[in-house]
């Protein structure tokens, strides 16, 4: 059975926004280990893992994947083993119950999670670019991340709603099992997706293919200065991006927070994204990605000294009303840069672009760790200004990015 391959990418995105709602990377992982018994340094390990991990991986995955002329059972086995990764979380937080042994269970479960998923992003980039026409590339990214949202509102729900009604650690026990589910079920669509014939096999042995990419890297770069001005722009906004977690840190500090104010945290990140969507598919229209990657930086600046203010001055309940903020960021953030990344890679490339698009983000992979370190000797006044001050300078890659006339196209 053939299917339009767009169906398949939204019914995937829409099962995974559910996934990705019960081990939220800021929220919902944060408390886990901070529960558990962690501190800021911790969360910057696990976000390094969940975050970092991956992009450092990238190159070597898709070297292996830029010689296989056929990407989808490549991109079955990665989700394949992150549904296993998901599950053994489960089984190893339920095993070892009311412990900081749970800490080291969830970085070896998130570690298998976020390579396996790397594996599978590559591939999945791919198949994007192979399948999706030029034209219609806009169109789906925006309704790729509408999609998106509407499950990770609906998980949201249940995450609240789980948290706040199970007690610690078994709460993450069933948000764990059930986004082990979810994810299998996310798989479904790409079964039936009608790959090409051949999507970018070069006749390269693996060993040789990973070889051959590393050598490439460098050409690609010289060569491609879109490409250039996209990494610089990633890596400029990554402490940004990596210290949203610690925000739930210096809530747990500052208000000591339950289960069910984490909960309500994921509800209102997840709002932030739900509101702004519609927003950000107008601008796009008016002035393509590159006005949404300038509201985007900005909106990080802002964002981190507001953090600061109210966990100082003002209630919880202001504090959260931060997290659609942050809601928004993350929902600009991946319509721009898969999008973007998606069109400036050449046909038969697209693996190969994709690892070296993860590899040299290497703010991506190094911050979290060190911005969880650095809380603990300057304190988050200062890990954060800089997140916003540094997140402005990404103005200068973005408005050197040549995005020609693709981004107005349906």
């Amino acid at each position: 059975m053939r299917i339009d391959p767009r169906r398949a990418f939204y019914w995937h995105a829409f099962f995974l926004a559910v996934t990705t709602s019960f081990t939220e990377v800021n929220t919902v992982m944060p408390a886990l280990v901070l529960a558990a018994g962690g501190t800021a340094i911790t969360v910057g390990m696990l976000t390094a893992i969940m975050v970092g991990l991956p992009l450092v991986a990238q190159l070597v995955f898709a070297g292996f994947l830029h010689t296989r002329p056929h990407k989808k059972p490549y991109l079955l086995l990665g989700i394949g083993l992150r549904v296993l990764a998901l599950g053994g979380g489960a089984v190893a937080i339920a095993t070892v119950g009311h412990d900081i042994r749970i800490i080291p269970a969830v970085f070896a479960a998130m570690a298998v999670f976020s390579l396996s998923g790397a594996f599978a992003s590559v591939s999945y980039t791919e198949l994007a670019g192979s399948l999706v026409s030029t034209t219609q590339r806009r169109r789906f990214f925006v309704r790729r991340q509408v999609v998106t949202t509407v499950g990770l509102a609906v998980s949201a729900i249940a995450t609240r709603f789980l948290l706040g009604a199970v007690s610690f650690p078994d709460g993450y026990v069933l948000l764990f099992a059930m986004a082990s589910g979810f994810l299998l079920v996310a798989s479904g669509g790409f079964w039936a997706l009608p790959e090409p014939r051949k999507t970018g096999g070069t006749g390269l042995v693996p060993a040789e293919g990973m070889l051959a990419a590393l050598r490439q890297t460098g050409t690609i770069l010289r060569q491609d200065a879109n490409l250039r001005h996209l990494i610089g722009t990633s890596n400029l906004v990554a402490l940004g991006l990596t210290s949203l977690p610690l925000v739930t840190a210096l809530a747990n500090r500052t208000y000591h927070l339950t289960s069910t104010t984490v909960g309500t945290f994921v509800l209102v990140q997840i709002g932030g994204m739900l509101v702004s969507t519609p927003l950000w598919t107008r601008l796009i229209r008016r002035g393509g990605y590159q006005l949404l990657l300038v509201i985007e930086v900005v909106l990080i600046a802002v964002l981190f000294p507001a953090v600061l203010l109210v966990s100082a001055y003002a209630p919880l309940w202001a504090f959260a009303a931060l997290y659609v903020v942050a809601g928004a960021i993350l929902s600009a953030q991946r319509i721009t840069i898969d999008g973007a990344l998606v069109q400036i890679s050449p046909d038969g490339k697209r693996a190969l672009y994709a690892g070296v698009f993860g590899a040299m983000n290497l703010a991506s992979a190094l911050l979290p760790l060190v911005a969880g370190v650095l809380v603990g000797l300057v304190g988050y006044g200062i890990v954060f200004v800089a997140a916003a001050v540094v997140a402005l300078l990404a103005i200068i890659p973005i408005r050197r990015l040549d995005c020609g006339g693709w981004y107005r196209q349906d």
